[in-house]
């Protein structure tokens, strides 16, 4: 974990994906890209944004750079 710029608690590394709580909504939490910037997902529920982010589809990659999926 890292600790962000305002040292209020820490982050919890993502992976290929930042997130971050929404300006207007603490409850909502962005997820974006680290590799293209594109805008991934917006949820309140972490488990939806790593099912989002399992799907995303990098513009700069050429393949997926989500969270691979698990058979259950």
């Amino acid at each position: 974990m890292r600790t962000p710029p305002d040292g209020r608690k820490p982050l919890e590394d993502h992976g290929f994906f930042t997130r971050r709580l929404h300006p207007r909504h603490a409850r909502l939490t962005e997820s974006t890209c680290k590799k293209c910037r594109s805008f991934v997902a917006a949820s309140i529920r972490p488990d939806l944004l790593d099912f989002i982010e399992t799907m995303h589809f990098c513009m700069l990659g050429s393949h997926f750079h989500g969270k691979p999926m698990t058979s259950a």
